[in-house]
């Protein structure tokens, strides 16, 4: 689920949700919140 953003950093992943987008990577055991950042243009 989700978008790629491997040419951010590799395995790296992102969803967007109520205005914010998730970065997150998936691993053997676990998924981990990298940094959540808001999706709105200033």
């Amino acid at each position: 689920m989700g978008r790629s953003y491997a040419q951010i950093m590799p395995n790296l992943r992102g969803v967007p949700l109520d205005g914010y987008i998730i970065f997150y990577q998936v691993t053997e055991v676990e998924i981990e919140i990298v940094r959540i950042v808001s999706g709105y243009l200033q």
